[in-house]
């Protein structure tokens, strides 16, 4: 939904963390990377940098957290403009995430622009805010499976939170953290064989299956999300729903309603009735439009 805060929570993240997120507004006739970083002025042999391209060489020099939002990042074909990026950012060696700024190198190039190239530093995180509507264009499965979604579909409730200090927190610090609540963990043998049993299903009734990086993405994600207090089954229920689950609503679910009715019953087996209440919202909401 427009209005729901999407852009306000990532621009509130960055105040919290005492550096300012970088707010990048897409335009629609955006084709490719140049129009997100800048580009190389033949006529006047000056590189015409943009705001981000200038907060991913900064990045380098200190060990803050860097949030950049994409805003409205499908007013344009995102897997156009963000190709290189999406396709740098899975190599899983981070000294190789380098992006092409300029074709040569000269003398005068700045320190951390080697090759023409510039590094794409693990401080900086990409955010991006998009809206479902006649003026936007769809977002691929490419960009999906690279990313975690949060989908804000109703007006929140009105909190009274109290007021805050912002705090200084280094992204090694932060990084520790989390590789210190992945490190050795494995889902329980229970959620371990349920979610085996429920791909195998996924698989035949809906032609859809998981892939080794949805798998990786869900044992980082999941031990973190239950370091946040919540439980392992929630965690699945989260990215069930929106790695997998969202996948279905490309499929023709006129003529599956007896497959999700089957896959409900199938999780309330696997898990309980009272689990995976995300996932059983959602497919009910695919019925619906189906």
């Amino acid at each position: 939904m427009s209005g729901t805060g999407k852009t306000s929570l990532a621009y509130a993240f960055g105040e919290f963390l005492n550096n300012k997120t970088v707010v990048v507004p897409i335009q629609p006739m955006w084709k490719e990377r140049t129009d997100l970083i800048g580009y190389y002025n033949e006529f006047t042999k000056k590189f015409n940098e943009t705001t981000l391209l200038y907060k991913m060489y900064e990045a380098d020099y200190t060990k803050n957290v860097y949030i950049t939002v994409l805003d409205e990042m499908n007013l344009a074909r995102v897997e156009y403009y963000f190709a290189e990026f999406l396709s740098v950012m899975e190599m899983p060696d981070a000294n190789e995430w380098k992006i092409d700024i300029v074709p040569v190198s000269e003398p005068r190039d700045p320190k951390n622009l080697i090759n023409g190239k510039i590094l794409i530093p693990q401080n900086i995180w990409f955010v991006g805010t998009a809206n479902k509507d006649d003026s936007t264009f769809t977002i691929t499965d490419k960009v999906y499976d690279r990313a975690v979604a949060i989908a804000i579909n109703k007006k929140a409730d009105f909190i009274d939170a109290p007021y805050t200090d912002n705090v200084n927190m280094t992204f090694e610090y932060l990084d520790d953290m989390f590789k210190r609540i992945q490190s050795g963990f494995n889902l329980s043998e229970i959620a371990d064989r349920a979610f085996k049993e429920l791909d195998e299903f996924i698989q035949e009734k809906f032609k859809i299956a998981f892939g080794n990086r949805i798998m990786k993405q869900i044992r980082l994600f999941v031990p973190v999300y239950m370091a946040c207090g919540f439980s392992e089954f929630e965690g699945l229920d989260y990215m069930l729903t929106f790695k997998i689950l969202r996948k279905f609503e490309m499929l023709n679910l006129t003529f599956l309603k007896k497959e999700l009715d089957e896959l409900v019953l199938l999780l309330d087996r696997l898990f309980g009735k009272d689990q995976f209440k995300v996932s059983k919202e959602f497919i009910a909401d695919l019925k619906k439009a189906a």
